[in-house]
């Protein structure tokens, strides 16, 4: 089976990792199309001596592949499309494009071609990925078996109803970016508070770390392993007492994937 990718930035090098990893197709089978030969080096670098191929000629690629992946921003889609239309005809496409839905991608394509969506997150770079998929109407049973197989070499996938997909894209497609804002609040804050900043980043990375493994092994809400940490009159309780004042950090988190959300709609408008 051969699988082509168009564009071959950070998450189509995560995925194509996990599909030689898991077996699903070996380096030989995979090309890659990006805008210059040096940009898709590193995909290429993945695989060293195993014939990974890069292309300038993404037509081709289309042609000659049994899936192909599209790894490109949304705003290049009416770019890239147009041209893919005609050699599109019947093939398998995997759309990892925020907000743009199969439909809109199907308008582009050829009428025949199946497109699958999926919005994936940036720690299937370690295997350690949340990635959901909806199908268009014309998707078979193989199909998402294949897909599913795809997207859970790079950690876990889920296949939802497309409707919920923008909502999940500001959850788990953006919410790496969140843990890490929080991550650097507490170092700032430790640091503020008189720590070196290299133990400071230590134990907020620990912490976090920690407390995700625990939550995933537990069968608890976080709310209830928050409970656990809190003794009366404590310090967990003190600062806790912060977060919870005014429903501070519920109305920041709703607020923040709201605006998350509104961005993936606009991005489906074509709004640029």
């Amino acid at each position: 089976m051969t699988i082509g990718f168009i564009g071959a930035g950070k998450m189509a090098r995560a995925l194509a990792a996990g599909i030689v990893r898991a077996g699903v197709a070996s380096a030989k089978d995979l090309v890659c199309s990006s805008r210059s030969e040096k940009s898709g080096q590193p995909f290429l670098d993945l695989f060293p001596g195993a014939g990974a191929r890069w292309t300038s000629d993404t037509v081709q690629l289309v042609r000659e592949s049994d899936l192909v992946i599209l790894a490109i921003k949304p705003q290049v889609f009416p770019e890239v499309l147009p041209l893919l239309r005609e050699a599109s005809a019947g093939k398998l496409f995997l759309s990892l494009a925020a907000g743009l839905t199969t439909g809109k991608i199907g308008a582009g394509l050829h009428p025949t071609a199946r497109i699958v969506r999926a919005m994936p997150n940036t720690p299937m770079q370690i295997g350690a990925g949340a990635s959901v998929y909806a199908g268009g109407p014309a998707i078979t049973a193989a199909d998402f078996a294949l897909i599913d197989r795809i997207l859970a070499s790079t950690g876990k996938a889920w296949r939802v109803d497309e409707s919920q997909i923008d909502t999940i894209t500001a959850l788990s497609g953006s919410g790496p970016a969140y843990v890490f804002h929080f991550m650097d609040a507490l170092i700032q804050a430790a640091v503020g508070l008189g720590l070196p900043e290299k133990l400071a980043r230590e134990l907020a990375l620990q912490t976090v770390l920690g407390s995700a493994q625990l939550a995933a092994q537990s069968s608890l809400t976080p709310l209830e392993l928050a409970a656990q940490v809190k003794s009366p009159r404590g310090t967990t309780l003190a600062g806790c007492a912060v977060l919870e004042e005014h429903d501070a950090l519920n109305t920041l988190m709703a607020r923040c994937l709201a605006a998350a959300k509104t961005r993936a709609e606009e991005l489906a408008r074509g709004d640029s």
